[in-house]
């Protein structure tokens, strides 16, 4: 029988994989969780979106009407939950195969055909490793359609919040949240909502996408005595942020390569055009740290 779940250690490190979503289902440093836990037992939780982290391939968020017109064809998509536009992908709500396994490495695979829901076929490699103290995830996506077609890559790791959890993310423009949960409108950063200094999470709904980043972040915990730093490797240039408000128990800081709904924005917002064969590769590292006392 496959194991479902994959037990990585290392040091002060402990990471479960599990092969649903290729997804984490658990990081902690020293016992200290930095990722939100899955309360689960067996292959993940099924819940889509509770695990606590997973990929974003071949897009991520929203592709508004299900639908974009691209090298003069019009493509189309199904809806893949309940919410109305296809959402994040393929990737997150597929079963990997285990290419390879150790105490601090694993290699999960997932090939996707195209289908009546999707234009897309491609195959996928994720590593989670655990080394020098961080936890790196590393995506490469091979376009294996006979057709070019636009494609983005991220992660969707989901935070613990506390009352004092703190976030820094530098990056230059802000966009609005219009109906749908889609970008509405590129502008300046609101104050309380800019991150370039070190602040607390405001208590209301965030759902927003934000451009022009420089690729790192950092968040605390001071209650825990943790700190994170949040390195992306590859063509990023777009984060997204999303917490309901103060009550809930996570937030969720998305590394991605291109904005929400780029397939129906200018080509500034991010998405690479893969020819048959072709390939984009990216990673996450997080490298959690103990807070001086």
């Amino acid at each position: 029988m496959t194991q479902d779940i994959l037990y990585l250690r290392n040091g002060d490190l402990s990471v479960d994989v599990s092969r649903f979503g290729g997804s984490l289902i658990s990081a902690s440093f020293r016992g200290i969780p930095f990722l939100k836990p899955t309360p689960t037992a067996g292959i993940a939780s099924r819940k889509f979106g509770a695990e606590a982290s997973f990929p974003l391939v071949p897009y991520g968020n929203r592709i508004e009407a299900n639908a974009f017109d691209f090298g003069g064809k019009r493509f189309s998509l199904q809806p893949n939950t309940a919410d109305p536009s296809c959402l994040h992908g393929d990737g997150w709500l597929a079963e990997w195969e285990i290419v390879s396994q150790s105490n601090s490495e694993t290699v999960l695979r997932y090939v996707h055909r195209e289908n009546a829901s999707s234009p897309y076929a491609y195959d996928v490699i994720q590593t989670v490793r655990l080394e020098d103290d961080a936890l790196t995830l590393a995506l490469t996506v091979t376009n294996t359609a006979h057709k070019p077609l636009p494609y983005g890559l991220g992660f969707h790791p989901f935070f613990p919040r506390a009352p004092q959890t703190r976030l820094k993310a530098e990056a230059w423009r802000f966009w609005t949240e219009r109906s749908g949960h889609l970008p509405d409108a590129p502008t300046d950063i609101p104050e309380y909502l800019d991150f370039t200094v070190t602040k607390t999470l405001p208590p209301h709904w965030i759902n927003n996408a934000y451009d022009g980043w420089d690729a790192t972040a950092w968040m605390e915990w001071p209650e825990h005595g943790l700190g994170l730093r949040l390195t992306a490797v590859g063509p990023f240039d777009c984060f997204m942020i999303y917490s309901p408000d103060a009550g809930t128990d996570f937030f969720c800081f998305e590394p991605m390569t291109h904005l929400p709904n780029a397939h129906n924005m200018p080509p500034s917002a991010g998405l690479v055009t893969l020819e048959h064969g072709h390939s984009l590769s990216v990673c996450m590292v997080l490298r959690p740290v103990a807070l001086p006392v």
